[in-house]
């Protein structure tokens, strides 16, 4: 069985430990997780994504099992991964994973076979160690109850990178950050704010959403995903419809996926419609996230 990744959807999933649509390192994240995945079973895997990162195979993504791919400019990752197929002699060993239903449907018809990206996304959690001595009965690692608690592990983590020994600053240190002159700063502000500001920290995140810089609209959307506040919702589904940039088009999608609310399911509706690829693969994502809640 040979395994091509739809990267960009596998992200949107939302259940990729520590890895968000919207961080500028999204797909670097992916491919270090799927290296240890590869490791792990020792097998081989193609992950392609949209355009960003250079046409063609990235070496700079690629390693222990991995390989990734770029799509062209212009050229839809959803394509690559068809012409992938079509190349094959054999592509009833080629297993695409997707929650993409016009590409899975595209795959079939070119006699491969679909496996979903969310249950894929599952078994990129850190496996559990074995328990020595007397223990309760054996559970199942990649078990959905598990997604959470993986996460969350992975959120740590990765907040002790991202704000070091500024973590324990209090919210309004932070929040006079957002509004100040430096980007990374506001950005990293942001994601301070979404996971430790509580109900101080709605009222700047939703400010945030017409700062200059869409790398800080972006990261102030995904904060009020984090803050769970789903009065934001209505404000979050005006980024996604108006802003001019796609990376916040995107980010809105993703958080409305993960927070819901009002107008959230018709506001992804209308982002299917979306100009960029990776929105309306977003919006598809955070729609399937909704219909899994009900």
């Amino acid at each position: 069985m040979t395994l091509i990744i739809d990267g960009h959807n596998l992200i949107g999933t939302g259940l990729v430990p520590g890895v968000q649509l919207g961080d500028a390192d999204d797909e670097w994240q992916l491919a270090v997780r799927l290296r240890s995945y590869t490791v792990a079973r020792k097998l081989t895997l193609t992950v392609v994504f949209d355009s960003g990162g250079g046409a063609g195979a990235s070496s700079n993504l690629s390693g222990s099992g991995v390989q990734a791919q770029f799509a062209p400019p212009g050229v839809e990752a959803d394509a690559v991964i068809l012409q992938l197929l079509r190349s094959s002699k054999q592509p009833a060993t080629f297993t695409v994973v997707t929650d993409d239903r016009k590409l899975a449907g595209l795959v079939r018809a070119e006699g491969g076979q679909v496996r979903s990206a969310r249950a894929f996304a599952r078994e990129l959690a850190p496996a559990r160690r074995p328990a020595t001595g007397d223990h309760e009965p054996d559970v199942n690692p990649k078990d959905p109850a598990f997604a959470d608690i993986y996460a969350g592990f992975a959120e740590v983590d990765k907040d002790a990178l991202r704000f070091g020994g500024d973590i324990s600053l209090d919210a309004d240190a932070w929040i006079e950050r957002l509004y100040g002159s430096d980007v990374q700063e506001a950005s990293r502000a942001a994601h301070w704010l979404g996971r430790f500001g509580g109900v101080d920290a709605l009222e700047p995140l939703l400010d945030a959403l017409t700062h200059r810089s869409a790398t800080v609209r972006a990261a102030a959307l995904l904060a009020l995903a984090d803050l769970g506040d789903r009065r934001a919702a209505v404000q979050i589904a005006e980024r996604l419809a108006e802003d001019a940039s796609s990376l916040v088009r995107e980010a809105a999608a993703q958080a409305l996926g993960r927070l819901g609310g009002a107008g959230a399911e018709p506001a992804l509706q209308a982002a299917l419609n979306d100009p960029k690829n990776k929105v309306r693969k977003t919006a598809a994502a955070s729609l399937q996230q909704l219909e899994a809640r009900r």
